[in-house]
């Protein structure tokens, strides 16, 4: 947690002149001006957060003379120390007064910076539904400022957020788009923390084998830079040892163990101690003395930690009462893990976090089609250019004139075999994004009846990482061609970006909608024939229909395709192989169909939107009479 507060809080240390404040009896050197103050509160709040709240509240006594920027770091300041003291209680306080402060600043970047602050103590303090919210706020301005490097920090967030939920793929998918952004935009401020809980979240896998490797290049960025000073550096060494651990690297991890201890650092916080103590737990049972683990462990109150950690910490015990064959209070250990667990993800938030992360992808598929039109634009201008060149010809060349008609019909064969390839995906052959954008545009614009089914590859990404990314590529068109063979002549078929694929069908009804889908998830799980053996792949399936009951225009089939990505999720959530649609055959007065497919959730739970689907969902869906 300590390389995600550097996503969530200012960063730098000045070193200036002093002045003398008591606290407790003692002298401490405190920075003059505010400025001062306020950069070594940020470089304290983890190594010394009762230093750093003195220093907090020593610029908050300034009263009126402070600027609302210099109160809103104060208080930022302030609640990120009371977290890490585990004064969760008093932290809140301070981050709900920081957010009310903040909406009194600049639209800039330092408010969203701020905003993102305020929603990472939240987020540490346990209300994990307000620090949802406010990152869904920072995400919301930083696009409106067109801070593209802002998306690095909010992926980690929902990274961690994922995590805690132990839906770990997922959380994977946004480190690793984090690492992808970063190198786009050349921006690797952030490498640190985004490797580090890259680390983490492949340790709460047991993938430690993967972990360590992730974790080893987060502390040589630690020690190299300095970033989070030796506490950080010390949180890292622990992460690591428990994974050399995991992976038989005994030896390495007892050095990094002893590293850690000769740095003779305070370790106040409950969860460190308890790191250190399951790696020596772990060593003693590798080394056959289960009993002196299990003792080491007895003394921690594990419900005093956070839910992932009580989790870990039980689950060691259970392992070590089973090697010692006392298996009924195994048992006994492993059914409070199950009712935790039941409790901790029943109340979680998931549909506020799916509509945040449904949002980022929603503007990464604006910036593509965006992108496209760029394309487009440019292509038409050197269709011009080319035009032009070939009028002056045929003007000054009449001698050549039979050249010239040659040269002409060859350009405009040339014209149309660009013009093919650049509404063809050239690996499967199916229309690309951009041809059928244009499609659903005169879908739209024609009000037909019709249907979206937006299909995925479920884990396709093992699929890569088992048998190379050359069969991969074997999987993708063998999908192409049986989505070609299964919907027929009449239905287009679209690649529309990575492993998903999008099918627009004509004349569709909610029931052939439905059919279609059911048997497009039997069929394409099929085995492919590829060139290492026989590859299975299931799919997940989200539809919808098109236009949408109100919806209007050319830009129509955005709002279906909305709904078809929400049904999408919905199915993947339903343990994936499975399909979901909704269908709004009727307009809803008072709710216009912009807003119903903006969020779905609140559209299903006032009993606005249908859904079916082909397994049972995790919610409850309310049918429309």
């Amino acid at each position: 947690m300590v390389l995600l507060r550097t996503l969530l809080c200012a960063s730098g240390l000045v070193l200036a002149s002093a002045l003398c404040w008591a606290e407790q009896g003692e002298a401490q050197v405190f920075p003059v001006t505010v400025s001062e103050r306020l950069a070594a509160c940020v470089a304290a709040e983890d190594n010394e957060p009762a230093h750093a709240i003195a220093l907090a509240d020593s610029v908050l006594a300034e009263g009126v003379a402070l600027s609302s920027l210099q109160r809103a770091e104060a208080l930022g300041c302030r609640a990120w120390s009371n977290v890490t003291l585990g004064a969760s209680e008093s932290a809140r306080r301070d981050a709900h007064s920081l957010r009310s402060l903040v909406q009194q600043l600049p639209r800039d970047a330092e408010r969203v910076r701020l905003t993102r602050r305020a929603g990472g103590i939240l987020h540490r303090a346990g209300d994990r539904v307000g620090a949802v919210d406010l990152y869904a706020q920072a995400v919301s301005e930083a696009e409106a400022q067109g801070l593209e490097a802002e998306r690095i920090p909010l992926l980690v967030n929902l990274g961690v957020l994922h995590s805690e939920f132990e839906e770990h793929e997922r959380a994977r998918v946004n480190y690793e788009q984090a690492l992808s952004l970063m190198d786009r935009l050349g921006d690797h401020r952030h490498e640190a923390p985004v490797r580090y809980n890259l680390g983490l979240n492949l340790a709460g896998q047991r993938r430690f084998a993967e972990a360590v490797p992730q974790l080893q290049r987060t502390l040589e960025l630690v020690r190299s830079t300095g970033v989070g000073g030796p506490m950080q550096e010390m949180s890292v060494s622990i992460a690591l040892a428990n994974a050399l651990q995991q992976t038989g690297a005994a030896q390495e991890a007892r050095q990094l163990i002893d590293r850690v201890r000769a740095m003779d650092l305070p370790v106040r916080d409950l969860g460190t101690r308890m790191q250190l103590a399951s790696i020596e737990a772990s060593q003693l049972a590798d080394a056959g003395d289960p009993a002196a683990a299990l003792a080491l462990l007895a003394p921690f109150d594990a419900s005093e930690l956070g839910h992932i950690q009580h989790w870990s910490v039980l689950r060691q015990r259970v392992s070590l009462l089973e090697q010692l064959g006392r298996f009924k209070e195994a048992a006994e250990v492993q059914r409070s893990i199950n009712e935790i667990r039941e409790t901790y993800l029943r109340s979680q938030n998931h549909e506020r976090l799916a509509a945040l992360e449904t949002h980022l992808r929603d503007r990464e598929q604006r910036l593509e089609l965006e992108r496209l039109q760029v394309a487009a634009q440019e292509q038409e201008l050197r269709l011009a250019a080319n035009a032009r060149t070939q009028l002056a010809l045929a003007v000054g060349a009449g001698l050549l004139l039979t050249l010239g008609i040659a040269v002409l019909i060859w350009q405009r064969r040339m014209n149309r075999r660009l013009d093919r390839a650049a509404r063809t995906d050239p690996l499967t052959g199916l229309a690309n994004r951009r041809d059928m954008a244009e499609r659903l545009r005169a879908v739209s614009l024609a009000n037909a009846r019709a249907a979206l089914l937006l299909i995925d590859i479920d884990l396709f990404k093992r699929i890569n990482d088992q048998h190379g990314h050359d069969v991969g590529d074997d999987v993708l068109v063998a999908f192409a061609r049986r989505l070609q063979t299964i919907a027929g002549e009449s239905t287009t078929v679209a690649r529309w970006g990575g492993e998903e694929f999008l099918l627009l069908v004509e004349q569709a009804t909610r029931d052939s909608a439905s059919e279609l889908a059911e048997r497009l998830r039997l069929e394409l799980a099929a085995p492919i024939e590829a060139g290492t053996g026989r590859v299975q792949a299931h799919v997940s399936i989200g539809y919808a229909n098109l236009p949408l009951a109100g919806a209007r225009g050319a830009e129509a089939w955005q709002y279906s395709l909305q709904m078809a990505d929400s049904a999408l999720y919905l199915a993947k959530a339903a343990g994936r192989d499975a399909w979901v649609g909704y269908w709004l055959d009727r307009p809803i007065l008072d709710w216009p169909v912009e807003k119903l497919s903006r969020d779905p959730r609140l559209a299903r739970s006032l009993g606005l939107l249908v859904a079916s689907s082909s397994r049972p969902l995790r919610e409850p869906l309310t049918a429309v009479g």
